[in-house]
């Protein structure tokens, strides 16, 4: 693991300016902007990290190397030498490396310039990645590399950046500025970065009803997007990574009894979390995604709540997990509506009531006050789970994978019917 700077140059002329990132400005006037980001990010690197320039021969030619080492240069002094000088008066023992690269004209040489930049990336670094000289599609290139090896290589991005000269107009303009006005401020982009990892990361949760990317991500990683809004990081926030993940953990584990208040925590902290991320406006749609799921969901009393997480685990594939929680469902309607108690619950100690094990005795010899329609749905029920739980060797009544789910959709269907008919 090492700490990277990764950055581009092309052939161009570039113009001498000062660079500012975060209110610090460059020390001096730079010819190029990795001059200003060893200072802005590399102050504080030890051996082994590394500055990786990519470049073009014809990049190379002009601008990597001064006057005296190659004829046609643009300066007396290329990138190469003024990063050495850079890395001298900072006091840094820092790599500097070039890797050369094709222009990028067609598929071909796409790839080639993606393999560069992953075998140029190891295990657990930590980047900053450089794009202000990237020319063509080389952003995209870069963005879908950066989420590349993020997966392969487990790196952690610290920053994207851009030095934006066209804030400060035209390069014509801009040459006719005296030096001292010429401020080229350096914008962050890795706010983009994040947006797309949650996105990820709240599609595979609504997908799979797995919550641990989101969780993962936690709220380390919307911090420097709060500082960017100057807004501040509530409880909101955390409340509803929180609230997500002890639902997924619940659900993937038929914690029923924990479903109702899981479910509104997720919604009261979805609220909180909506206002905290007013200025973010892009994430809001994201959240709304999560809420527009769990708003409608029923969670009146404990046979509506089983019955929307037996839903949820249909839309998810948890089918294991489906069968279960309507199993149990089932038996929280005997106990409160055909025994007439509201003990869920097996007793504590020193109790002497089962209700459950009641319910499920009245359930499995058909209790003649059960309707019967409640009684076929249960002992279908039944085979299906025991099919499941016993991993398929059984020698009779034996499933395929498609059926547990269409049978599972078919049982919370007509479990849904019925007791909406009896409420």
């Amino acid at each position: 693991m090492s700490y990277k700077l990764l950055s581009f140059i092309g052939p161009t002329r570039y113009i001498e300016a000062y660079y500012i990132y975060n209110n610090e400005k460059s020390q001096k006037p730079c010819q190029f902007i990795q001059e200003a980001l060893l200072e802005f990010f590399c102050k504080e690197w030890k051996d082994g990290d590394q500055i990786v320039i990519f470049l073009t021969k014809e990049s190379k030619r002009r601008n990597w190397l001064g006057k005296n080492e190659c004829e046609g240069a643009n300066f007396e002094k290329g990138l190469k030498e003024r990063l050495e000088g850079a890395k001298e008066r900072l006091k840094l023992n820092i790599t500097l490396k070039e890797v050369e690269i094709p222009e990028g004209r067609n598929e071909e040489e796409l790839w080639e310039i993606f393999e560069k930049i992953n075998d140029n990336i190891g295990e657990k670094d930590v980047l900053i990645f450089d794009i202000t000289h990237s020319f063509r599609s080389l952003p995209m290139l870069t963005l879908v590399a950066l989420n590349y090896v993020k997966f392969l290589k487990n790196v952690k991005i610290n920053q994207i950046v851009y030095g934006a000269m066209e804030a400060l107009g035209s390069p014509n303009k801009v040459k006719r500025m005296p030096l001292k006005e010429r401020v080229i401020p350096v914008f962050n982009l890795t706010p983009f970065a994040s947006l797309f990892d949650w996105t990820v990361a709240v599609e595979r949760f609504l997908k799979t009803g797995n919550a641990e990317m989101i969780s993962e991500l936690g709220i380390e990683e919307l911090k420097p997007l709060l500082a960017e809004t100057r807004g501040e990081v509530g409880g909101g926030l955390r409340k509803l990574i929180s609230s997500l993940k002890a639902f997924s953990q619940n659900v993937s584990t038929c914690r029923a009894p924990d479903f109702k208040s899981n479910i509104k925590k997720i919604l009261d902290s979805l609220l909180e979390a909506e206002k905290e991320l007013e200025k973010l406006r892009q994430f809001k749609p994201l959240f709304r995604k999560i809420k527009g799921r769990f708003s409608n969901m029923q969670i009146d009393n404990n046979v509506t709540c089983g019955l929307e997480v037996a839903s949820w685990c249909i839309e998810n594939d948890l089918i294991q997990q489906g069968f279960t929680i309507l199993r149990e469902t089932i038996v929280n309607y005997v106990i409160v509506n055909i025994i007439g108690s509201n003990r869920l619950k097996k007793p504590r100690k020193g109790e002497d009531t089962d209700y459950r094990e009641i319910a499920e005795v009245m359930l499995n010899n058909r209790y003649e006050k059960i309707p019967a329609r409640i009684l076929n749905l249960w002992h279908e029920i039944i085979d299906y789970r025991n099919d499941i739980n016993h991993s398929g060797w059984r020698e009779q009544n034996y499933h395929s994978p498609a059926d547990f789910k269409n049978k599972l959709r078919k049982f919370t269907r007509i479990f849904r019917s019925f007791s909406q008919e009896k409420s």
